[in-house]
């Protein structure tokens, strides 16, 4: 069923459902427009960027990358009418827009996470969900409080910015108002690797699509400089067993800290921004997303021919 609704809104946009479309400077495929994206996504929306300006040579997107709670903002005010998001519109949002007559229309594409890292020298390399959650509340605060033997010393909390999306998303983890007085927000995803890379009692809360892609020079990059923490649910069958937050172990709910990833349109015709959606919502669009490593929304087909002619092993 998820298939057949791409199918009718690719349909939808190829054909120009509405007539603004045709009086329009861009249409699902062609022209120019402006798109704000969360930069905690940057390395998924840029590779999705590439292709699709690839694909459609009278295509141009003008990305805008700006820290979550900002692109949002941005969006409602009506900067630009298609946003990159981590999670969906709030009823309070919605009903806004809807207000002043701009019905936004969202498509989920894939699951992100938000995850740790540390110094390499740092003995411990895995918490549980109570730790973490005990760490970001500012309940402990010193690597011995988690391993008694870890002599790492005092433990910094460290985010991309204060305005991001992943600040955001660990005060609602946490349920308060504000982040422990041992938190920092610094500039973006790489600089709290970096951080973390010269400063042994860090903790760097980072997106992950920052560093899935094993082929993306930056990715490998910042991986070398930091070590990936992993984590255990918070209950079920699996509490207390930790995982990295690798695709795979997204997909079967093992990794406890995941968020999705949505592209939601108040153009109300297929504009270039819609265009765009449905592109990433497409095979082709999902199959970007599953390799720049974390898992599509959609559930991708390969087709597997098998073949009974004899074949001959080569010595």
């Amino acid at each position: 069923m998820r298939w057949f609704a791409i199918s009718l809104l690719v349909l939808w946009v190829a054909s120009g459902c509405s007539n603004s479309a045709s009086t329009s400077e861009d249409g699902a495929t062609f022209g120019k427009t402006r798109i704000l994206a969360d930069e905690a996504l940057f390395p998924i929306v840029v590779a999705g960027e590439d292709m699709f300006e690839h694909t459609y040579k009278r295509a141009s997107i003008d990305f805008k990358y700006l820290p979550g709670i900002q692109a949002l903002n941005e969006f409602l005010k009506d900067t630009a009418r298609t946003l990159v998001s981590t999670r969906p519109l709030s009823a309070e949002e919605t009903a806004y827009l809807k207000k002043i007559n701009s019905t936004p229309f969202t498509t989920q594409i894939a699951t992100d996470a938000v995850a740790f890292m540390v110094h390499p020298s740092n003995p411990d390399t895995a918490l549980t969900c109570e730790e973490i959650l005990k760490v970001l509340k500012g309940e402990v605060t010193s690597w011995d409080q988690v391993s008694p033997n870890n002599r790492t010393g005092n433990i910094t909390l460290v985010f991309d910015n204060q305005n991001s999306s992943t600040v955001q998303y660990v005060m609602d983890l946490i349920k308060l108002k504000k982040l422990p007085a041992n938190a920092y927000a610094l500039k973006n995803n790489p600089s709290v690797v970096e951080y973390v890379a010269q400063h042994p009692g860090a903790l760097g809360i980072i997106g992950y699509s920052w560093i899935s892609d094993y082929d993306d020079p930056l990715g490998k990059k910042l991986r070398s400089e930091a070590k990936l923490m992993a984590v255990s649910v918070c209950e079920g069958e699996n509490a207390g067993k930790p995982y990295k937050p690798y695709a795979a172990n997204m997909l079967d709910n093992l990794y406890p800290f995941r968020r999705e990833v949505y592209i939601i349109s108040r153009e109300g015709r297929s504009g270039l921004g819609t265009g765009f959606a449905s592109y990433m919502a497409s095979d082709i669009g999902q199959r970007i997303i599953q390799k720049a490593g974390i898992p599509p929304y959609y559930k991708l087909e390969y087709n597997i021919e098998l073949s009974s002619k004899p074949f001959k092993l080569e010595k």
